[in-house]
Formats: structure tokens, C-alpha cells, sequence
């Protein structure tokens, strides 16, 4: 067995919470998504800017697929807890989060569901 070195303290978590944008996109039994937030950053003026950023979600076949396939569409709103996860893809690197659980909120209004 092969000597393993201590290699310090590790962390590798992440926690979004935005709006989707596009629905969910299947791929390989992997789901796509994009979900947009805000920072916000100090400009030199000392005045604060929020500033939009899209996130990549990956959702991988032992995850919450099942989330993503009955309740995630463009305009959801949610929270995304997951890590962060690189590969290669022809050659090219990829990135994006690995979710592994998903809060959901607010959803877009639809005018043909049935209402109660």
C-alpha cells in the first residue's frame, strides 16, 4: 500500500443561491444548468455594485436527478449545495459544480396549471 501524505487541511464546498436561467440541459445521464446571481463589488468611487454572474451546475447521475427532471425549469429560483469539479472533455478542460442537493423556491407562473 502506497505511503499517503498528510496533505493539510481540504475543503472543497460550495453553497449559490439565484435564478436559473434556460432549462436544465441532459447530457451522458449529467444535467446542465446555469443559475444567475449577484456579487457585490466596491468600486474605486467607494459606491457598491452588484454585479450578475452565471454559474455552471452539473447535477451527476447519483445526484438529485429527479429534482432536476420534475421541478427545475428557466426562472426557478433555489439554493445549490455542491463542490466544485474539473474534467476533460476531448482534449479540453471543463468545469462547473457538482450539485448534490437543491433548496427550491420561487417558480415562474404558469398560466396553464391547473389552480386551486
Amino acid at each position: 500500500m502506497a505511503d499517503k501524505k498528510w496533505r493539510g487541511i481540504q475543503m472543497n464546498l460550495t453553497m449559490f443561491q439565484g435564478e436559473i436561467i434556460g432549462d436544465p440541459i441532459e447530457s451522458g445521464g449529467y444535467y446542465f444548468l446555469t443559475l444567475r446571481t449577484i456579487y457585490t463589488r466596491r468600486e474605486d468611487d467607494g459606491k457598491f455594485t452588484e454585479v450578475d454572474v452565471d454559474v455552471p451546475l452539473m447535477v451527476e447521475p447519483d445526484g438529485p436527478i429527479n429534482v432536476v427532471k420534475n421541478y427545475i425549469n428557466s426562472g426557478r429560483k433555489l439554493a445549490a449545495w455542491g463542490s466544485y469539479v474539473v474534467w476533460e472533455d476531448g482534449g479540453v478542460k471543463q468545469h462547473a459544480f457538482a450539485i448534490k442537493r437543491f433548496d427550491l423556491g420561487d417558480k415562474p407562473y404558469d398560466k396553464d396549471a391547473p389552480h386551486k
